[in-house]
């Protein structure tokens, strides 16, 4: 049960150097509470999640720094006792190593830990090593990252802000300022190897980067992204195309986003995206528990081809924050719409409440079943960082 002691040891570490200058422990407790009515007949289900997390960076020397996160829920309500496999779905590791533990599965509530950063860095001269499960993050647009092969997570979870860590050996040589070189390496739950290089810098305001290498055994990448300005705002793309490697017959395919966001003097932040996904479907045939709960990967960031997505965020006062998104995906008129009202208590305490609502064609399982294809949800959310 390597899972077990991993997590034992990060538990051990943190208690025998809390006393020391060289060690840096942060976190928060949060509690969420969930109303989520699904498909015509408007079934109410509740859940409430009480979820802790504790990142630790142990500075051993100024050479090398040893990193660990915890993250560790409890999960109470109707989906525990309505949905089959329901801790097994929650407590899914994509990681090589399965860092994830269910330490209770009762009949109503579910208690789960997992380890999704676990690293030691290097750094010697211009060259950086990290070993471990660590964050990889090439993305360069906020929605959708065709360049992030190792990382890849949903919008619509909102709740897990620091995203999925992958089990990888990364090596970063900076050349200047500006620009580095970079190969990673990584294994998956399926022993599936992803090897890319990548090569990022800057010129005249815009940092640009180019990739290529091989994306979990099965194909070969080339992509690139860039992020700078235009009339005063943010504008960043990527692309990454993905062609086949055991069929060197079968046409190569290509996912690219572009997203552009803008500041105004009263604080008002507008952002849009569009995603061209070559690996859409053309005519959208599942429900939206797949579209929503999908299990995303760098092919598969939305299941239609085009999707388009809008938002905007208000500072009504220093402690007040309105905002409001909206998604689209013309394959099976897929709508997403999402109100936040987010209140600053202190600065340590924040209350948020935050609505989603999801709509698309009818469509059936192929045996004249109808699958859901509307729901919303209502979140109301105590967050207190220490």
């Amino acid at each position: 049960m390597p899972d077990k002691i991993i997590i034992a040891t990060f538990l051990l570490i943190t208690l025998a150097v809390f006393g020391q200058d060289n060690l840096m422990v942060k976190g928060y407790v949060k509690g969420l509470a969930i109303m989520q009515t699904v498909g015509e007949d408007g079934e109410i289900a509740l859940e409430n999640v009480v979820h802790n997390r504790l990142d630790l960076n142990w500075f051993i020397n100024n050479k090398l720094t040893f990193s660990a996160g915890l993250r560790n829920r409890i999960i109470i309500g109707n989906n525990v006792s309505l949905i089959p496999g329901y801790s097994d779905y929650v407590a899914r590791d994509n990681g090589y190593l399965d860092l994830s533990w269910v330490w209770a599965d009762k009949t109503s509530w579910i208690g789960i830990s997992q380890l999704d950063r676990f690293m030691i860095d290097y750094t010697v001269g211009n060259l950086q090593i990290t070993l471990g499960r660590q964050r990889i993050n090439w993305g360069q647009t906020f929605v959708w990252n065709p360049n992030d092969l190792f990382n890849t997570y949903s919008y619509f979870d909102f709740d897990y802000e620091e995203k999925p860590g992958s089990d990888a050996l990364r090596l970063q040589y900076y050349i200047g300022e500006s620009s580095k070189l970079e190969l990673s390496t990584s294994l998956n739950s399926e022993s599936e190897l992803t090897s890319v290089l990548l090569y990022r810098f800057n010129t005249k305001g815009y940092d640009i980067q180019f990739l290529g290498g091989i994306y979990t055994q099965t194909d070969y990448v080339l992509g690139g992204g860039f992020s700078g300005s235009i009339g005063g705002g943010g504008f960043s793309g990527e692309m990454t195309y993905f062609h086949p490697i055991d069929d060197q017959n079968t046409k190569g395919k290509a996912t690219a986003t572009l997203h552009y966001d803008y500041t105004f003097k009263n604080s008002l932040n507008l952002q849009f995206e569009t995603l061209y996904n070559g690996f859409g479907a053309e005519n959208f045939s599942s429900g939206l528990g797949d579209l929503v709960f999908q299990d995303l990967d760098p092919k598969n960031l939305f299941p239609t081809k085009l999707a388009f997505l809008g938002s905007g965020a208000y500072d009504v006062s220093a402690l007040f924050r309105l905002m409001f998104a909206a998604m689209y995906g013309p394959e099976g008129n897929f709508i997403y719409l999402g109100p936040t009202l987010s209140y600053s208590i202190s600065n340590s305490m924040e209350l948020t409440g935050i609505g989603q609502y999801f709509d698309m064609d009818e469509v059936d399982d192929g045996n004249g079943n109808e699958l859901v294809s509307s729901g919303t949800a209502l979140f109301v959310r105590f967050k207190w960082s220490f």
